[in-house]
């Protein structure tokens, strides 16, 4: 049994020679040791505390990172909540002084943060943490130096429009108060603030007031009754010390203004071009106007059928914007008419989509006929070279040549009277029907006026048609006369008489 005891001792003793001696860590390790000073806070005010760090261990520490945290309602730490310190030596300590805001209605007691703190120390690997508690003690209670004096004419506001209202409030403290911040917000979603959300004072001295103005905006159909909306107020006293301050604003929403909707309307559609010809490139505008309410997102669209002759050249969707009351817009589109479309009307669609002031998509459609006129032109052919003397009635024939891409009705043809030219007896003359391509022989008269000068003098011939839509036309058209001497109208005297025939009859004269 000592045989077996000797050997134990033995091998204990030869494997403490092998692995070295073993460090002692309760007196090496580094021990960071937390307290807190300037615990006693009061209500309704940013406090600073002070926090102490300090390394008791035999070796530096660093990468000292320390966060401050709160889960009572009412404590916020509002500065220096994630503080990081590069070194804490050996033995020595280091603090920071992180700022709590104690709300106003929080009660009088004990309460309690918590610190964490991670650090690292020289050859480790890892880092070291530790949580404790800070304890603090709520010691006196929060008194008010603003406060809110209440007006019932200045808080009574109307549904569905925007509306001033007043809100005073008065220092009742027995000092100054300066750098005064009141921030207004609404929780109701039926109430906005529109302006003056922000208000700044710089200083108020012992029982002024001071008054906040914001307009409130009222959506339309808000159930009348009292609402409030959250006035936070924060000001420091003559030491320094800033405080915190929350009101509950009444609003009184005592009626109500007459019911808005928006409604958008197409109030023309044109074509600023003077006709449509096949081929042409021609462009459509809408006049959009908005009355009732705001229009929101307007989006103007122009569509065809399929089988349309008309075609897009520019985009057929117009971002319009925003649109207010009263207020027009327009919205304009190229078109192409097809080189081979036929004289008609062509119906083109108009949609105005929008969001109204009560957040609902509307939209509005109308139809736009187009016309579109054919090709028409007039020509002569086999015009021949036309000289005529003053005075003289001459007669002209010439074929009436339609040029164009469609057919026309009651054609007629006729001269035009200027100080050359007269008209007589045939100068006009019913065609009727006129295919294109297809000549139509006519002859016209027309007189020379007995003093018109020598020379060349162009003749007019007014052609006078029917389209497809029954409309009235009038083209002219011009050919070239040469104008000669005058012919003397007086007959000449004839030789005799009686007694010359009788003569001639019996053959005694010629």
């Amino acid at each position: 049994m000592k045989t077996k005891k000797r050997s134990i001792i033995v091998l204990a003793f030869t494997l403490m020679m092998m692995l070295g001696t073993i460090p002692a860590q309760a007196a090496d390790s580094p021990i960071l040791q937390v307290s807190a000073n300037n615990i006693y806070l009061k209500a309704g005010q940013e406090n600073t505390i002070k926090i102490v760090l300090k390394n008791t261990g035999d070796y530096n520490i660093f990468d000292v990172e320390a966060f401050l945290s709160s889960s009572t309602s009412g404590l916020t730490v509002i500065s220096d909540a994630n503080k990081v310190i590069s070194e804490i030596q050996a033995d020595k300590s280091k603090n920071y002084q992180p700022t709590i805001y104690v709300d106003q209605s929080l009660p009088l007691g004990a309460y309690s943060l918590s610190l964490t703190v991670s650090y690292g120390r020289s050859g480790s690997i890892s880092s070291d943490s530790l949580t404790v508690p800070i304890g603090i003690v709520v010691s006196e209670a929060f008194t008010p130096s603003l406060v809110y004096s209440p007006t019932l004419e200045n808080i009574e506001v109307k549904a569905g429009a925007i509306n001033d209202v007043s809100f005073e409030f008065r220092n009742v403290d027995n000092e100054t108060i300066n750098d005064i911040n009141v921030v207004l917000s609404s929780s109701t979603s039926s109430i906005t603030i529109t302006n003056n959300i922000v208000t700044d004072v710089d200083e108020l001295e012992s029982e002024d007031s001071f008054t906040v103005n914001p307009k409130i905006s009222i959506i339309e159909g808000t159930v009348l009754g009292t609402y409030s909306i959250t006035a936070v107020a924060s000001y420091k006293d003559i030491d320094g010390n800033r405080f915190h301050q929350s009101f509950s604003l009444p609003i009184n929403v005592a009626s109500s203004a007459a019911v808005r909707t928006t409604l958008v309307t197409i109030d023309e559609m044109k074509v600023l071009e003077e006709s449509i010809l096949p081929g042409d490139i021609f462009t459509v505008e809408l006049n959009i106007k908005c009355t009732g309410a705001v229009a929101y997102d307007l989006l103007g669209t122009i569509s065809f059928s399929s089988s349309s002759p008309i075609s897009p050249v520019s985009p057929s969707v117009v971002n319009l914007g925003d649109l207010d009351v009263g207020e027009n817009t327009k919205a304009t589109y190229s078109l192409l008419a097809s080189g081979s479309i036929a004289a008609g009307q062509y119906p083109v669609t108009a949609t105005i989509s929008y969001t109204s002031n009560r957040g609902t998509s509307k939209s509005i459609t109308e139809t736009m006929t187009l016309l579109v006129d054919g090709l028409i032109d007039f020509e002569f052919l086999d015009v021949p070279s036309e000289t005529a003397a003053a005075g003289e009635i001459k007669e002209l024939e010439a074929d009436l040549l339609l040029i164009g891409t469609e057919s026309v009705e009651f054609v007629s043809i006729g001269v035009v009277e200027d100080d050359v030219v007269k008209r007589v007896s045939g100068s006009d003359e019913y065609i009727g029907a006129v295919d294109p391509d297809s000549p139509i022989p006519f002859d016209i008269n027309y007189k020379v006026d007995s003093d018109a000068p020598e020379g060349d003098h162009e003749l007019k011939l007014s052609v006078k048609y029917r389209d497809h839509l029954n409309r009235e036309h009038e083209e002219q058209i011009g050919l070239d006369i040469s104008i000669g001497e005058q012919i003397d109208d007086t007959p000449e005297p004839q030789d005799g008489g009686f007694w010359v025939w009788i003569r001639r009859l019996l053959g005694l004269g010629p």
